[in-house]
C-alpha cells in the first residue's frame, strides 16, 4: 500500500466520525489566539507567496478569525455562463457547476436539499440548458450540501458518482438539524483516481483529495473561451475552517493539497473554481466577467503559475492552523 493509502486508512474512521458535524456546526468559538513562532513561520511564507495578487485567500485562511464555513442561508447565485461549456447555478456559497458536452450535461455537485427545483433546474433553464440532458452528477464530497439534489436526479435516470469512501460517508451521515432526514442517492458510480470519466467530447480527470472527508475529489477538465482552450480545476473538498476536521484529517488534507498540486501542474490548470467560492473573490470575478469587453482577459483565467501559488498559500496557512491546534492540546 502507498504512503497516501496508509494515511487514508489510518484517518478514515476518525474522519467519518467528524463528517456529520462538519457542515452543521460552527468551529470552536473564542477570540483568535496569537500564532506560535512555528505557525508564524508558515504564515510569513504564505504572505510572501501571496504577494499582492492572492491577498483574498491569504486573508481568509491565514488571518486569525477570518476563516468561516459556508453560509447555508446565503442568497441564490445569479445563474452565470463562465465559459462556452461551463455554467454556474445554485446557492452563492454552495455552487453547482454544469459542464456541457456533445452528449449531455455533467453537474459537479447537486446543491443543498430543496434547491434542485427552486434554484438549480430553473437556473439551468435560464441559461438555455435543458435539465433533461443531465447525464452525470459528480460529487466533490459526501456532505448534504453537495448531494442534496442527487437522489431526485437519480430517480430521473442521472448517474451519481463519488468515491467508494464517500459513498460510505453519505450512508453514515445523520439527519441534519437544518434539513432533517435528507433523501440520499443509492450507491452508483464509483470514481477512482486514474480512471477518467468521458462523456462525448469531454474528459474529466478525477483526483482523490481525502481530508475534509475520506473520499473528497477534485476535478480537472478543459473549458473553452471562444478560440482559447484552458484547463479548469475544482478542488471539491476544501477545508474552510480547520476546527471542523479532526487533526488526522487536517494532516491528510495538507498531503492531499500537495498531491493535487502536482497533478494540476502536470495538466497546467489555469482556471480556478470552487464549490464553496468564499475565499477566491468569485463575486468580484463574476462582476468582471459580466462587464468584460471583447478581447479582454477572462477574469477566471489566472494562469498556471498563479494557480499553483494559490494552493501553496492555502497549504502554508493550513500548516499554521495545524500547528496551532496541536499546540493547544
Amino acid at each position: 500500500m502507498t504512503e497516501r493509502g496508509l494515511l487514508l486508512t489510518a484517518t478514515a474512521a476518525s474522519l467519518l466520525l467528524g463528517t456529520a458535524l462538519s457542515c452543521a456546526q460552527p468551529p470552536p468559538s473564542g477570540p483568535p489566539v496569537a500564532p506560535t513562532p512555528a505557525a508564524e513561520a508558515h504564515i510569513d511564507r504564505a504572505r510572501g507567496i501571496a504577494g499582492s495578487d492572492l491577498q483574498v485567500p491569504f486573508d481568509f485562511f491565514c488571518v486569525p478569525g477570518k476563516a468561516r464555513p459556508n453560509n447555508f442561508s446565503a442568497p441564490p447565485l445569479t445563474p452565470a455562463k463562465l465559459f462556452d461549456n461551463l455554467y454556474a447555478v445554485g446557492n452563492s456559497e454552495s455552487v453547482v457547476y454544469a459542464i456541457t458536452t456533445s452528449e449531455g450535461i455533467v453537474l459537479l455537485d447537486s446543491g443543498h436539499p430543496g434547491d434542485l427545483d427552486t434554484l438549480i433546474l430553473p437556473g439551468l433553464r435560464a441559461l438555455g440548458l435543458d435539465p433533461s440532458t443531465i447525464k452525470y452528477v459528480l460529487l466533490g464530497h459526501g456532505h448534504n450540501d453537495h448531494y442534496g439534489g442527487a437522489a431526485a436526479l437519480q430517480q430521473r435516470g442521472v448517474r451519481i458518482g463519488t468515491t467508494a469512501a464517500d459513498w460510505d460517508t453519505i450512508a453514515a451521515e445523520r439527519p441534519s438539524q437544518l434539513f432533517g432526514d435528507i433523501p440520499k442517492p443509492t450507491r452508483d458510480l464509483v470514481i477512482r483516481e486514474g480512471e477518467p470519466l468521458v462523456l462525448g467530447d469531454l474528459t474529466i480527470t478525477p483526483v482523490e483529495i481525502p481530508g475534509h472527508t475520506p473520499g473528497s475529489l477534485a476535478f480537472i477538465f478543459p473549458v473553452q473561451d471562444g478560440g482559447s482552450r484552458h484547463m479548469a480545476g475544482l478542488f471539491g473538498g476544501t477545508v474552510l475552517a480547520a476546527g471542523f476536521v479532526p487533526l488526522p484529517g487536517i494532516r491528510q488534507y495538507i498531503a492531499s493539497i500537495a498531491h493535487y498540486r502536482d497533478i494540476a501542474r502536470q495538466w497546467q490548470v489555469d482556471v480556478e473554481i470552487q464549490n464553496h467560492p468564499i475565499f477566491d473573490d468569485t463575486p468580484g470575478r463574476l462582476a468582471a466577467l459580466a462587464g468584460r469587453s471583447a478581447g479582454a482577459p477572462h477574469p477566471f483565467v489566472m494562469g498556471s503559475e498563479r494557480y499553483l501559488r494559490f494552493w501553496d498559500v492555502i497549504s502554508e496557512c493550513m500548516q499554521a492552523s495545524l500547528i496551532q491546534r496541536e499546540a493547544a492540546q
